[in-house]
């Protein structure tokens, strides 16, 4: 069969072919062509990576400078301050940018007392020594997992022959994290203990390690006792509550974030939260004294009677020898006298009730909404809010929700550097899209040959087995039942008659 052949038989197939069926076939081609297209322009171009980020504009342009030198593509994002370079040579590149010394963020570390100077003074010597020690440090810092880049000021003082006149030393380390990082509490207290080990005579209470967010990140590691800190005792204590109280406000803002997070999605709502704690610890001494039971007991009982004489006192009949001739004696006077004494044992019972510090006075929440978020109900959201933090109304507890519209630019820079550094997955989709679409084709056409062959044979049966019903007599009360006929010579009948049909469905056959 020629090549002519072939496109006759196309032609007449497509001539069959209605009109629906047509439009359809021409619509999944153009899918499927266009799938392909797109696939082989994906697999032609390459994947850029970042090379570096967050650049000054001189920076910027001394590189673009050199990698149009080298001849090098390139393309430039987030407003020139990063340059993305084909991912195969991201190491190549980065190698001859550091040997060209344009590398940002590259120092030079021991490497600096490679070459001698003639005539260097020691304050010279210190200085380098000091360089060299900082970007030793930098280097050993960006090792740590998530953290991008670093920068390290050390404060090395004088060694001077009075102890008095020697200063401290003391260490500040920025670090910049990696897109949706975070330094574990070990992963900062090893490189708080780095730090120390490297400079000498530096305590653990002067390094100072933040992020470039400003967040603190090494606070939880001052002393609680205060011993050796920079403010003494009490500034410590000071330093201690503030962290306690950061904790607390932190843990309230977690839980809101988290709940508003399942409820409205992902970076759809900002919480923070104040809180007034007391840190005064309060005893109260309280001391009851309880009846107890009876330890001595006494009764004394006196009778008696008086001699009955007398009269009006201070007369004369009062006094010896005397008596009043107007007054006579009446009789004796009887008296009765009872004394009971009862001595108790009692006890008594102290209460002390000692208030722990930490009460919380106030709360004051603020919690800012996407104003994106369809269907939005702030009352709903402040009474979740409310019982999340545990709100007080007697307590003067605030809560104030507000919605605004949120800057998502950051987001957008993250989720490009994450398409261009993870192409794969877009080209494993379009893989899987132009599979799909083979597949799908494949069934169509599978479909169609199957329905036409159905369609064939279904006219063939119903011409070969139309059933012959010979006359009925009027006269004759009984029907006359057809005699079967060969099917072989039913073909043969028909194709003598209809030789056309015949030659069309072979034709239909031997073409699938």
């Amino acid at each position: 069969m020629n090549f002519r052949d072939l496109l006759d038989r196309l032609k007449q197939r497509w001539q069959e072919t209605n009109q629906k069926r047509k439009i359809l076939f021409i619509l999944v081609s153009a899918v499927f062509l266009a799938g392909l297209v797109y696939t082989a322009i994906s697999f032609s171009r390459p994947n850029y990576a970042m090379l570096l980020g967050d650049l000054e504009p001189k920076e910027a342009g001394d590189i673009v400078a050199q990698l149009e030198a080298d001849k090098i593509p390139y393309q430039l994002t987030n407003q020139g301050t990063t340059i993305m370079v084909p991912q195969k040579q991201v190491d190549d590149v980065r190698l001859k940018l550091a040997s060209a010394g344009l590398l940002t963020g590259m120092g030079h570390g021991w490497e600096l007392f490679d070459t001698s100077k003639f005539g260097e003074t020691d304050f010279e010597q210190k200085i380098t020594y000091q360089r060299a020690l900082q970007e030793e440090l930098r280097r050993t810092i960006t090792r740590v997992e998530g953290v991008e880049q670093a920068r390290v000021h050390l404060v090395i003082p004088q060694k001077s022959v009075f102890i008095e006149e020697e200063g401290t030393a003391s260490a500040s380390v920025v670090i910049k994290l990696k897109p949706r990082a975070q330094l574990k509490p070990e992963q900062v207290k090893g490189l708080n203990d780095l730090i120390v080990g490297s400079v000498e005579g530096l305590k653990p209470e002067n390094v100072h390690i933040i992020d470039t967010e400003g967040n603190i990140l090494n606070d939880f590691l001052k002393d609680p006792a205060g011993q050796g800190g920079v403010a003494g005792f009490s500034g410590t204590v000071v330093e201690k509550q503030q962290q306690i109280r950061r904790s607390y406000e932190k843990e309230l803002e977690s839980r809101v974030q988290a709940m508003l997070a399942k409820v409205l999605g992902p970076n759809k709502a900002v919480a923070m939260v104040t809180a007034e704690l007391d840190f005064n610890q309060q005893q109260t001494n309280t001391t009851e004294v309880i009846t107890g039971p009876i330890v001595s007991e006494r009764s004394t009982t006196e009778n008696g009677s008086d001699g009955g004489s007398g009269g009006v006192p201070g007369t004369n009949s009062q006094m010896p020898g005397q008596s009043d001739p107007g007054v006579t004696n009446t009789g004796q006077n009887s008296y009765t006298k009872s004394d009971d004494i009862k001595n108790y044992q009692h006890g008594q019972r102290v209460d002390s009730v000692v208030q722990a510090p930490g009460k919380v006075l106030k709360l004051s929440t603020s919690v800012v909404l996407d104003e994106s978020v369809k269907n939005l109900d702030r009352a709903q959201v402040e009474r979740m809010v409310s019982v999340a933090i545990g709100y007080d109304q007697q307590r003067g507890d605030q809560i104030n929700v507000s919605a605004m519209t949120f800057d998502r630019s950051q987001y957008d820079l993250n989720e490009d550097i994450k398409e261009t550094q993870a192409p794969n997955e877009q080209l494993y989709a379009l893989i899987a899209a132009g599979a799909a679409g083979i597949l799908f084709l494949l069934f169509l056409i599978s479909w169609l040959i199957r329905r036409r062959r159905k369609k064939a044979v279904e006219a063939i049966v119903e011409e070969t087995e139309s059933p012959i019903i010979a006359p009925v007599e009027e006269e004759g009360p009984e029907w006359e039942i057809p005699v079967p006929r060969d099917k072989q010579k039913q073909l043969k009948d028909l194709a003598e008659e209809r030789p056309n049909d015949i030659a069309a469905v072979l034709k239909v056959w031997l073409r699938e």
